[in-house]
């Protein structure tokens, strides 16, 4: 989650405004400073477009597979979840043998659940999309 905000913000907010800084240095006249930027900002409202539609159409073709090809990160996030309920709960509540979980094993889950977070929002954010476009 810390390097898609890194990521966004580095676009959205250091790197654009740096751009229309620079403009001001480039232009001396206020009409073409205007026209410029105007210019600039089209192109990345074009390009942002252009990539929301690319995840859009990755989102959609996932949804459109077999059942496994749909299904597959509510598995593993069940799968996950059982690890962590047996080492904390059910292995430690009758005596069974429990293996310790290493920090990778954590970070992998963390993982697993913003990218579950992230695809389900996603999914969510197209269903409507295509809803609205109906």
């Amino acid at each position: 989650m810390k390097g898609v905000n890194k990521i966004l913000e580095f676009l959205g907010g250091g790197f654009v405004g740096d751009l229309m800084g620079g403009l001001d240095n480039l232009f001396t006249s206020k009409e073409d400073k205007i026209k410029a930027k105007a210019i600039i900002q089209d192109i990345i409202a074009k390009k942002e477009l252009a990539l929301q539609k690319m995840q859009a159409d990755i989102i959609t073709t996932e949804a459109k597979g077999n059942w496994l090809q749909r299904s597959w990160r509510p598995i593993l996030m069940l799968a996950f979840g059982f690890v962590v309920i047996y080492c904390k709960f059910i292995g430690p509540l009758f005596g069974l043998t429990v293996p310790p979980l290493e920090s990778e094993f954590w970070n992998l889950l963390q993982l697993g659940i913003g990218g579950y977070v992230i695809g389900r929002t996603g999914e969510k954010m197209i269903k409507s999309y295509v809803d609205g476009k109906k």
